[in-house]
C-alpha cells in the first residue's frame, strides 16, 4: 500500500468511538441484568445521620422474612456499612467467574444477596479516597457485573446527598421507586425536600417519605418526648404530594444491634419500632405488588 493509500484516520475520534462501544456495553449489561428484579428500591437521604442505612437493611430483611427473593447493594463507595450493619464477615470475597468476566454477591442473613465495597477492602480502616469517575465506575460495576439473578426486589443504599453515585444511581435504573428517610430535624428536612424534588425532576417515581428518630418513648413512664420540633415529614409529603410511608421512633436498641450487626426487627420483633416499620414494609409492599 502506498502513503496515498494510507486512510486518514481520526485518533481522537477513534479512541472516542471505543470508549462509547465500551459505554454501551457496560449499559447494555446493566439493563440485562435489572431486567432480572422486580423492584429496584433506592433508599436515600438529603443529610448524612438520619438512618438511612438502617432503614435498607430492615427493609430487606423484612422482605426477606417472607420468603422473598432480595439482593442489598451497598451504593455508598467511600462509607460502606451495610456489612457491619448486617453481621457479616468483611473479610469474605466474592466468587469470580474471570471467563465471564462477573462476579457473585456475598450470601447474607436470609440469604440476602450482598454487594459492598467494604468486601474489597483488605484493611476495613483504609479510607476510599477515589474521586467521581472512579466511584461512578464502581457502581457500574456493581450493577452490570454482578451476578444477581432473579430477585424480587433490590434495595439501593445511596450515600448521602446529591453526589456522583446519587446521580449515577438515578440515571441508570429508570423504573426505580425512590424512598426519602429524614429526621424531624429543619436541617434534615430542608435537605430531604431537595432530594424529593431531585428525584421529581429526573422523573423517578418517589414512593415517600420515612420519619426516622420520630419522637422517644420514656422508659419510666412511657410517655411520648419529641426530640426535634414535629410536623416536618407531614408538610413534606403535602407540599410534594408524596405518601408519609411511617413515623419510626428513636429506641436505643436500634443503635446497638446496628452494631452488632442484628437488625432490630428480627432482635426485638414486639418494639414499637419494629412495629412501625412492618407498617413501613406493608404500604411499600401494597403499592409495587397490588
Amino acid at each position: 500500500m502506498s502513503e496515498d493509500e494510507i486512510p486518514d484516520i481520526d485518533l481522537k475520534e477513534t479512541v472516542q468511538q471505543g470508549k462509547q462501544e465500551v459505554m454501551d456495553k457496560k449499559l447494555e449489561d446493566i439493563n440485562n441484568t435489572m431486567a432480572k428484579i422486580k423492584h429496584k428500591i433506592v433508599i436515600i437521604s438529603g443529610k448524612g445521620g438520619v438512618g438511612k442505612t438502617t432503614v435498607a437493611i430492615n427493609l430487606a430483611i423484612s422482605l426477606a422474612s417472607v420468603g422473598l427473593r432480595v439482593g442489598i447493594l451497598d451504593v455508598d463507595i467511600t462509607g460502606p456499612n451495610v456489612v457491619k450493619m448486617l453481621g457479616i464477615n468483611p473479610e469474605l470475597k466474592p466468587r469470580v467467574d474471570i471467563e465471564a468476566k462477573k462476579f457473585y454477591p456475598i450470601d447474607g442473613p436470609l440469604n440476602i444477596k450482598v454487594v459492598s465495597m467494604a468486601f474489597l477492602i483488605v484493611d476495613q480502616d483504609e479510607p476510599v479516597i477515589w474521586r467521581g469517575p472512579m466511584k461512578m465506575s464502581a457502581v457500574r460495576q456493581f450493577l452490570g457485573d454482578a451476578v444477581w439473578g432473579d430477585l424480587d426486589y433490590l434495595i439501593l443504599d445511596l450515600p448521602p446527598g446529591t453526589s456522583d453515585e446519587t446521580l449515577d444511581i438515578l440515571q441508570l435504573i429508570p423504573d426505580e421507586n425512590v424512598i426519602v428517610v429524614s429526621t424531624p430535624q429543619e436541617v434534615a428536612l430542608i435537605n430531604a425536600r431537595k432530594t424529593i424534588k431531585m428525584s421529581m425532576l429526573m422523573n423517578r417515581n418517589v414512593l415517600g417519605i420515612i420519619e426516622n428518630m420520630s419522637g422517644f418513648k420514656c422508659p419510666h413512664c412511657g410517655s411520648y418526648i419529641d426530640l426535634y420540633p414535629p410536623g416536618g415529614a407531614e408538610q413534606a409529603s403535602k407540599d410534594f404530594e408524596i405518601e408519609l410511608l411511617g413515623k419510626i421512633p428513636f429506641e436505643t436498641g436500634v443503635s446497638e444491634q446496628s452494631d452488632a450487626g442484628l437488625p432490630f426487627i428480627l432482635k426485638y420483633p414486639d418494639s414499637e419500632s419494629a412495629k412501625a416499620f412492618k407498617n413501613v414494609v406493608a404500604k411499600i409492599r401494597s403499592v409495587l405488588e397490588n
